[in-house]
């Protein structure tokens, strides 16, 4: 069910209020002045018909339990979960549970899951693609199909994108690539994309950069990447992967007890810049095959590759 309330879009209809059935309930109409506030409860593709109404600016209030659905962003909405941790679940029969295409979108206090593997590529719980903007914020991803060739290879992907910032998620449960992964971004429009402040655990890896080229501001800041250490695609397991990307700032991180690496910087990842982390109790805690990276006020255990410079 869907109660819609306000929306500037909607200024001819002062004073009133427009019913129109939508799952089990009704969407009410109002005018307001700086989008709606839509109510969403538990019922068949609430979700699906709550967006379908919505419009952009729009904020989507998602009440407590299951939601069995997965679903497309294609307006500038704020999904929020409110009365405890809403769960989203595309049951094991989509490659997504939310595809988001249109920037400016809030994803906010929800539980993700039920994204599987064999329907398309990547399987991801939430994938973010060639957009310019938008947040992922205190969510959880999980998965809860299987392993690898089951479930889903990542928890957040975004790929080709501007200025995302996914912060303050827990993603976990055997994602057979990366919790959090960030690919092929080239502009960042002037500001950062940020991942920060993410617990990202029990994946094959925790948070991956790649095939980023130093032309956008990539921070990786305040997260705890730790024992990732399950089978999975790629590289080995680790905590932070830095793949053909450069001046990646990576700063303030917590890095423990990954499964071969603590933070991997692979060959032709350069100018990168480590800062104030904590890389300790892994089999190997840095691994530098980049060139021109740099490090201040770390603290790490065991190293292999090339030495870090001190950051100027």
């Amino acid at each position: 069910m869907a109660i819609r309330e306000g929306g500037r879009h909607r200024g001819a209809l002062a004073g009133r209020v427009l019913a129109l059935a939508v799952a089990a309930g009704a969407l009410a109409l109002a005018p307001a002045a700086l989008g709606a506030t839509i109510e969403v409860r538990p019922g068949p593709n609430a979700l699906h018909k709550a967006l379908r109404n919505a419009h952009s600016g729009d904020t989507l209030r998602i009440h407590d339990g299951t939601y069995r659905e997965s679903v497309s962003i294609n307006k500038r909405v704020t999904l929020r979960g409110v009365g405890g941790r809403p769960t989203i679940d595309a049951r094991c029969d989509s490659r997504t549970t939310f595809l988001v295409n249109r920037g400016g979108f809030t994803l906010d206090h929800l539980r993700v899951v039920g994204a599987a593997d064999g329907f398309g590529y990547p399987p991801s719980e939430i994938d973010i693609e060639q957009i310019g903007s938008g947040t992922v914020h205190d969510v959880v991803v999980h998965n809860t199909c299987g392993p690898l060739g089951q479930g889903a290879q990542y928890g957040i992907n975004v790929f080709g994108s501007g200025a995302i910032e996914v912060s303050g998620n827990r993603a976990t449960g055997g994602f057979t690539d990366a919790g959090i992964y960030v690919g092929g971004i080239s502009d960042t429009g002037g500001e950062a994309l940020k991942v920060v402040n993410n617990a990202a655990f029990l994946n094959h890896q925790g948070i991956i950069i790649e095939n980023s080229d130093g032309n956008g501001i990539i921070q990786v800041a305040g997260n705890n990447a730790h024992d990732n250490t399950i089978d999975g695609v790629g590289e080995p397991a680790s905590g932070i992967f830095i793949s053909n990307s450069d001046r990646i700032r990576i700063r303030n991180n917590t890095v423990q007890s990954n499964g071969e690496f603590g933070v991997n910087i692979g060959p032709t990842s350069d100018h990168n810049r480590l800062v104030g982390n904590t890389i300790t109790q892994n089999p190997t805690d840095l691994n530098n095959e980049g060139s021109n990276n740099c490090g201040s006020g770390n603290t790490i255990g065991s190293r292999t590759g090339n030495p870090l410079s001190p950051c100027g």
